[in-house]
């Protein structure tokens, strides 16, 4: 077996990741040719029961086959399998790769660093504030066409990467935008797959059509553009395309169409986004020309060299950073106790927060209908407000109860219940993000900065639930070691989310709680938003 790499020489001291398919393990005294930082990915025993290894063998020996400017540029872009790992028994256990380049990071005081996903950027500015991330329309759209000009080429190789989604694209903002790939074993390559193909949640194809081919990927990057221009998670309406160029708008109208046949190939963005570029920040610089660095020409795995290259990538938050976002995530979700030990998080629901209640809003409502001075006006719209809040008391604990729930490892089918539950909380926010942007603030003294936060408050919630969701989803499929119920991904997803929305519900009612009271309304306690 070409490459093949005895795991016995690995380390497992490190833990950087863990997903659906596996665990990812720094290798800090290796470098792929004595070059790049290495990684073991390994996948979990499901994943070992279906991986195809003569198509892992086949991806491995993919780039030393490439004339030498290609592997240069694939190598530049994407977390290629570089070496197949084996057991005793020659058995693949899963692959290396090199690590991340640490200009593909976030550092956050909230979430600590983490991979830079394309997530952070739909989203709109307020979010982004929170954050710390300052992105300019540019620069969206030179990730655009970063993004556009490597489907094209990898296209034009025999790859697909079938699961398109925010999660497995990578951005940088200097010294360009441009983007990284991870998670390329689930791409196909020349109508091989080493594993099933899957679909993230959103980003799927439309039912019934074939899920990995060049027309699936020009679909998930058309909508991916416009979550991108639009500052949203969600939205399928071209519209903010269109208002940047209506050459790019019928782009992404053709890209969403139903019927594969109908969508232009991604390379057909590449043209009317550098026109686009071009009209936003000046002229483009080159994008796909390939940068100097090493090629898996034999992909092998040699000792760190004492002067050898490589840089420090940032590591996943620490145990004391990992403990306060849990702890920010309990005062979200209103917990009153938390136990945090070794892989498990067992809660105990307190009593529900204060706050006024729905019931007062039609009276509310009426003082509204009879507004005819400024007073009554913006007296009337703040009572509005605080109606449009009490409609969110329920649903903060339907999700105190189903993350207590997935929590406490009672079983797959209290975890997918709470799966749908979660999801159906996420339904709600939206409902009442719908509400906000109809909500009139005109006259209420400082109105569109409350509603604003609100709006980031109620946005990263709704993240939140749908990654817990996720997580829910994930306990309920691979269960829970001992009882301890794992932490995933989209649970270090949830718990940012949460935090972020900690944040903004905190900054509202700062501002809102003495408004409120001058119209003789009651304060509301950040969790009860």
């Amino acid at each position: 077996m070409s490459g093949a790499v005895p795991v016995d020489r690995l380390s497992r001291a490190v833990q950087l990741g863990k997903g659906g398919q596996g665990t990812v393990w720094d290798q800090p005294g290796l470098r792929i040719n004595d070059g790049w930082p290495v990684v073991f990915k390994e996948y979990s025993a499901e994943c070992r029961r279906e991986l195809d290894g003569p198509v892992l063998d086949a991806m491995v020996a993919f780039v030393p086959a490439l004339p030498p400017e290609t592997g240069h540029w694939l190598c530049d872009r994407l977390a290629w399998p570089a070496a197949a790992v084996v057991d005793a028994g020659g058995d693949r256990l899963g692959f290396l790769m090199r690590r991340v380049p640490d200009e593909f990071f976030l550092a956050s005081e909230l979430a600590g660093t983490r991979p830079a996903g394309f997530e952070f950027l739909l989203n709109d500015q307020g979010y982004l504030d929170l954050v710390g991330l300052s992105v300019t329309p540019g620069q969206r759209l030179r990730l655009a066409l970063d993004l556009a000009v490597t489907l094209g080429r990898l296209h034009a190789l025999g790859l697909v990467v079938g699961d398109l989604s925010p999660k497995n694209v990578l951005f940088r903002l200097e010294p360009e935008p441009g983007c990284f790939l991870i998670d390329c074993d689930a791409m196909r390559l020349r109508g091989r797959d080493v594993l099933a193909q899957r679909e993230t949640p959103d980003w799927a194809v439309p039912e019934g059509e074939e899920p990995a081919t060049e027309a699936a990927d020009a679909h998930k990057f058309g909508l991916l553009v416009v979550r991108l221009l639009a500052g949203e998670q969600d939205t399928r309406d071209p519209g903010a395309v269109a208002l940047v160029s209506a050459e790019l708008g019928a782009l992404a109208g053709a890209a969403l169409d139903v019927r594969p046949g109908a969508r232009p190939g991604v390379a057909a963005w590449e043209g009317p986004l550098r026109r686009a570029v071009d009209a936003a920040t000046g002229p483009e610089p080159p994008v796909a020309v390939p940068s100097p660095g090493p090629v898996l020409a034999a992909p092998t795995v040699r000792p760190l060299s004492p002067t050898g290259p490589g840089r420090t990538v940032p590591r996943r938050p620490g145990r004391v950073r990992r403990r306060l976002l849990v702890l920010l995530l309990v005062s979200l979700l209103g917990y009153g106790a938390v136990r945090v030990g070794p892989g498990l998080v067992r809660a105990d629901p307190a009593a529900p927060g204060a706050g006024r209640s729905a019931e007062a809003a039609p009276a509310a409502d009426s003082v509204a209908q009879g507004a005819d001075t400024p007073a009554d006006r913006a007296r009337g719209q703040a009572a509005g407000l605080d109606g449009l809040l009490g409609r969110n008391d329920g649903t903060r604990r339907q999700v105190t109860s189903a993350v207590d729930a997935v929590a406490s490892c009672s079983g797959p089918a209290d975890a997918r219940a709470a799966g749908r539950t979660l999801r159906a909380a996420a339904g709600e926010r939206d409902k009442l993000l719908d509400a906000l942007r109809s909500t009139d603030l005109s006259a209420v003294p400082g109105g569109p900065q409350l509603a604003d936060r609100l709006r980031v408050a109620w946005t990263a919630s709704a993240l939140a639930d749908r990654a817990f969701a996720r997580w829910a989803d994930s306990v309920a499929a691979d269960g829970c070691a001992a009882g301890a119920v794992p932490r995933t991904e989209d649970w270090d997803e949830g718990v940012r989310q949460s935090a972020a929305a900690t944040a903004a519900k905190s900054a509202f009612v700062a501002d809102w709680n003495p408004l409120a009271l001058s119209f003789g309304l009651a304060g509301r306690d950040a969790d009860a938003i």
